[in-house]
């Protein structure tokens, strides 16, 4: 692959989701898929670890989005905070607006 080019700072939310498995099965990579279909790799960091936990879970993730020569899209995790649902919303309307507010 090679230089990386930024793209922007921002935050985005979505699931989740495993995307990369070594020989014996175990997950050693994961990414984010957003409400639009969009994937954004996550950089291996301290973050990734803890994302790990969140699998399958929808999340808000505040970070730094770079694009790889590849296209792929790769976001290194600042924070992030898991988006709960609940039936009026207004709980994830929170957890949305303190993610703006950082």
């Amino acid at each position: 692959m090679g230089t990386k080019k930024a793209v922007s700072k921002n935050t985005i939310e979505g699931e989740v989701i495993p995307n990369k498995w070594n020989d014996s099965a175990k997950i050693t990579g994961i990414a984010i898929r957003t409400h639009s279909g969009g994937l954004y790799l996550v950089a291996h960091n301290r973050m990734e670890s803890e994302l790990l936990n969140q699998l399958h879970n929808q999340v808000g993730i505040q970070g730094k989005i770079t694009e790889r020569l590849d296209g792929a899209k790769l976001i290194h995790v600042r924070s992030f905070k898991p988006i709960l649902s609940n039936s009026d919303g207004s709980q994830e309307k929170q957890l949305r607006q303190s993610l703006k507010e950082e």
